[in-house]
């Protein structure tokens, strides 16, 4: 990777057993936390990316959380085959998704958020496109819901950067190896 590439960063919460949301795709469970301190790091994190990806469950999960789309000031591309519009600044992508990502990297820019879609997690890491991951552990147990992952990965090797406590929650970082 060139030094001055883009880095495509997964950046989450999810519970202590692996899921980033519970059954239905809702994230109420974190109401019942304090997560001041983990929103003060989100706004940290937020600051240094400029362009957001996603797939279309993620946009329209988005959209309907929020009331109105919270991404409007960053550059925003969602990957979908169904998707033709939207209705904010978001462009869809039809194409291939390695490809888009692979171009989008080598333009100017801060890093590059995905957002999420853990299919199109999965491929993009499957693809070596994805750089790196920041997953902040909720001090919560689901029991079900939706994992990071729905397939099987083999040998992604990490590298752990860097480890902080925030609040009741720890945020870790790692560099994928490609």
């Amino acid at each position: 990777m060139a030094a001055t590439q883009r880095k495509v960063i997964l950046y989450l919460i999810q519970s202590l057993d692996g899921y980033t949301a519970d059954a239905n795709g809702g994230m109420t469970w974190l109401q019942q936390l304090n997560t001041s301190q983990a929103d003060q790091a989100y706004q940290k994190f937020y600051r240094t990316i400029d362009t957001v990806i996603m797939g279309r469950k993620t946009y329209l999960k988005a959209n309907n959380l929020a009331g109105s789309y919270p991404y409007r000031d960053k550059q925003n591309f969602v990957f979908s085959t169904t998707l033709h519009d939207t209705e904010d600044n978001a462009t869809v992508v039809a194409g291939n998704v390695v490809q888009f990502v692979e171009q989008l990297k080598t333009r100017p820019g801060n890093d590059i958020w995905l957002v999420g879609g853990v299919d199109l997690f999965a491929v993009l890491l499957q693809a070596q496109q994805i750089d790196e991951l920041i997953i902040t552990i909720a001090p919560v147990l689901l029991g079900e819901g939706i994992p990071l992952l729905h397939t099987q990965l083999k040998d992604v090797p990490l590298n752990l950067t860097h480890t902080e406590k925030i609040g009741e929650m720890v945020q870790l970082t790692y560099q994928i190896e490609h």
